[in-house]
């Protein structure tokens, strides 16, 4: 009996196994094992996303809810831990299209916006972790926070079915990535964003207008708060960043949309880095880089100061091409907003005065930070680190 009993149960533990590895196979991911460290950081000091509370992304994770994903489907099995504290490695490229073209509106509203849920990291690994036809969003409606996504290269979704406003022509619906709803406490670190292989100047006409099909870079909107952007690339796009939803969304934007952005490089990029209406931005030891005569990307200014909106730009260099020191006050443009301040920043290698008839930021920043003297060297320094593959 008790021989019986042993190959019944042998039996039985062999079938549960099967049964478990199938399983894991079938939803197309299983755990493994921790690449580097490098995942396990939190949010620095210095930063928004450090403030009233912490952003630990996935740091807490167990070892059975560590991944590494090669496609669509492993990621968004992996993403269906939902709060769970998880660490999601990126290896190669995933096509979060899976490979099937979206053929209207509703289909990629369907299949290509990715939520990412709280208490996550996104890690790529090494130097060429991309997502490629869709969006990444980290939307608050549910209570997600504490989102980290560093070293991997988004390039911005094409929308195959933009749709027409009377006046202001065709537009776009998808970014390459939206902080939204009240998502809180996120760290965007050594990101690449870029409209890649598909460049403004490949857009076609239809009904004798632009046809235009990018919309944002990254986006922070609807009441979200507590963000921290560092050491990214944006590279190559028109609407660059949009922070506060809009001109009338007081009772969701008011008091929060706080952001620090640092170390990052605006490359070639027309407007919008950022446009902030509500929001409380730190902007520290940035580059920008652009051409007033760009044919494609023509730059037109880098800080849009909207209504209630206000901005602090410390030690940041700009080199624009085309743009004298007389025309200086084009890297700062008035959208109702009035609060807008600059320490130490350079123009085209020279100090500049950006006062540029704003009133002074007022506003305590309460961490501590290190505003370095913005030189030719460290502008370079901050270029050659920024954007993914530099982790």
């Amino acid at each position: 009996m008790n021989k019986a009993s042993g190959r019944s149960f042998t039996r039985s533990s062999k079938y549960l196994l099967a049964t478990l590895i199938a399983g894991m196979m079938a939803s197309g991911v299983s755990a493994a094992e921790l690449v580097s460290n490098k995942a396990l950081e939190s949010a620095p000091a210095a930063g928004w996303a450090s403030q009233n509370g912490f952003t630990t992304g996935g740091a807490a994770a167990t070892s059975d809810n560590i991944y590494i994903v090669t496609n669509i489907s492993e990621f968004t099995s992996a993403l269906s831990a939902g709060a769970v504290a998880k660490i999601i490695q990126i290896k190669g490229t995933i096509d979060i299209s899976g490979g099937t073209p979206y053929t209207d509106f509703a289909d990629q509203k369907a299949r290509s916006q990715i939520n990412i849920p709280a208490n996550t990291t996104v890690i790529g690994l090494g130097t060429d972790a991309k997502f490629i036809n869709g969006s990444l969003i980290i939307d608050g409606t549910d209570g997600t926070n504490n989102v980290i996504i560093r070293n991997v290269y988004i390039q911005t979704p094409i929308d195959v079915e933009p749709h027409y406003e009377k006046g202001d022509g065709w537009n776009a619906e998808w970014d390459a990535m939206n902080i939204t709803n009240g998502a809180h406490h996120v760290w965007i670190d050594h990101v690449t964003i870029s409209d890649g292989n598909f460049t403004d100047d490949m857009y076609t006409t239809k009904d004798g207008e632009t046809y235009v099909q990018h919309d944002g870079a990254l986006d922070i909107k609807r009441g979200s708060d507590y963000v921290t952007i560092s050491n990214s690339l944006i590279d190559q796009h028109d609407k660059t960043m949009l922070i506060g939803h809009s001109d009338t969304n007081s009772a969701q934007d008011k008091g929060k949309l706080h952001v620090t952005l640092f170390n990052n490089v605006f490359n070639r990029v027309t407007e919008r880095a950022p446009r902030v209406r509500y929001g409380s931005i730190h902007s520290f030891n940035n580059v920008f880089k652009g051409d007033a005569k760009d044919p494609v990307y023509r730059y037109q200014y880098s800080f849009g100061i909207g209504t209630s909106g206000s901005v602090l730009s410390e030690g940041n260099s700009f080199t624009i091409a085309n743009l004298s020191a007389s025309k200086a006050c084009k890297v700062v443009k008035k959208f109702n907003g009035s609060i807008f301040s600059d320490n130490g920043s350079v123009l085209n290698g020279s100090a500049v005065d950006l006062s540029c008839g704003f009133s002074a930021y007022t506003s305590k920043i309460p961490y501590i930070y290190d505003v370095q003297p913005m030189t030719t060297v460290l502008a370079q320094s901050i270029t050659d680190n920024a954007g993914s593959g530099k982790l």
